[in-house]
């Protein structure tokens, strides 16, 4: 039994409804459908053509699209006046009555966030398949649907515990800068929970105002920037050196931790160092919130570590970039955090897949630092 039907059976609920009470039970307001699974005989013709009706509603939407907006719009405020006063107390379930709220928080929390789908796993090819994301992530919403009392207490969780991956990837046919990103379409109140955005780069220019929506309050930024082995050095330098966006960047009030990675492949040590010079312009400033607050470096928090990944190895260099393979390699990332001066329990308790804290990362000693720096 999974954790959302143990919750279910806890509830006295087979199958319950966020926005309906049964007729059946109105004298007690108790929120369910019928806990019967299978439809009486005077029912089952009914059942059966309304779900036919159901599937072809679904299946084409003739409406114009501003009545399907209207519509839409008017589902989520509907969803948004869901309270304890509006809901049902279920003081018959175990759950609300008898444990403390701590615990069932708790029990919500493990229900709903975000955990690594370990059946799905990346392909080791793939540009996605880095530290901490060696499966595709899953979310199971299916206990949000149990009553409106439960819905109101865990629905923000799943985006608190989300980690909003993007990946601007060379190999890809297309640009995501310009995707109309479901991002950009967050209500305002989905906004206010949002947690943590990683945007994986591999094209510049760098720039960090994209995903800087005043609707998007985020808790946690990361921009990990990564270096080819084709560009020359000097162009290098002038792309890496974000020092001055980061400056004139104006990140959420919400904002408590931002973080900045340098990759390249372990085998350049001329990327190495020159990736380490722009690191460190970059920790020479404070960067700044909307309200005029600061986030300082944070010194525990940054590093430098290695990771064992994939690279695309052509056959012939000048020739066709295409033909070639995949071999193993070493990367090599400089992290930069900029964090505010809280416990990470305010903003991380309910990141269960903390991508940034991997075991496959490898972090070096600031004796392996320096001795790297020596060698080179």
């Amino acid at each position: 039994m999974g954790t959302s039907e143990a919750v279910m059976v806890i509830c006295g609920e087979q199958s319950a409804s966020c926005s309906s009470t049964s007729s059946n039970d109105s004298s007690y307001g108790i929120e369910h459908l019928s806990t019967s699974t299978e439809p009486c005989d005077h029912n089952k013709e009914d059942t059966i053509s309304k779900n036919n009706r159901d599937c072809e509603a679904k299946a084409v939407d003739t409406r114009p699209r501003c009545e399907r907006n209207t519509h839409a719009r008017a589902i989520r405020r509907g969803l948004t006046e869901i309270t304890p006063t509006t809901s049902h107390s279920q003081d018959q379930s175990p759950l609300f009555a008898t444990l403390p709220s701590e615990v069932r928080n708790l029990i919500f929390e493990y229900a709903v966030c975000q955990t690594p789908n370990c059946s799905s796993p990346v392909a080791d090819t793939s540009h996605t398949n880095r530290p901490g994301h060696k499966y595709n992530t899953q979310i199971n919403t299916a206990l949000l649907r149990t009553c409106r009392l439960i819905y109101y207490e865990t629905r923000a969780i799943p985006l608190r515990s989300t980690t909003h991956h993007m990946y601007e990837a060379p190999s890809e046919s297309f640009n995501p800068l310009d995707w109309d990103h479901y991002l950009f379409h967050l209500s305002s109140q989905s906004g206010h929970n949002l947690h943590h955005l990683h945007i994986t780069k591999w094209r510049s220019p760098f720039t960090f105002s994209d995903h800087l929506n005043e609707h998007l309050h985020w808790r946690k930024m990361t921009w990990t920037l990564c270096a080819s082995e084709w560009t020359p050095r000097q162009l290098m330098r002038d792309r890496f050196d974000v020092s001055q966006s980061l400056l004139s960047a104006r990140f959420p009030d919400t904002c408590q931790e931002v973080n900045l990675e340098y990759e390249s492949l372990l085998k350049f040590p001329p990327q190495r160092k020159l990736l380490r010079e722009v690191a460190e312009q970059c920790r020479q400033i404070r960067l700044t919130r909307r309200n005029g607050t600061r986030l300082d470096i944070d010194m525990e928090y940054s590093m430098e570590y290695t990771w064992e990944g994939t690279t695309w190895i052509p056959a012939n260099r000048g020739e066709n970039h295409w033909n070639g393979d995949y071999d193993t390699a070493t990367y090599h990332v400089v992290r930069i955090c900029w964090r505010d001066k809280v416990p990470e329990r305010n903003y991380m308790h309910y990141d269960h897949l903390d991508c940034l804290r991997s075991k496959a990362i490898a972090p070096m000693s600031l004796e392996d630092v320096e001795k790297d720096e020596e060698n080179m």
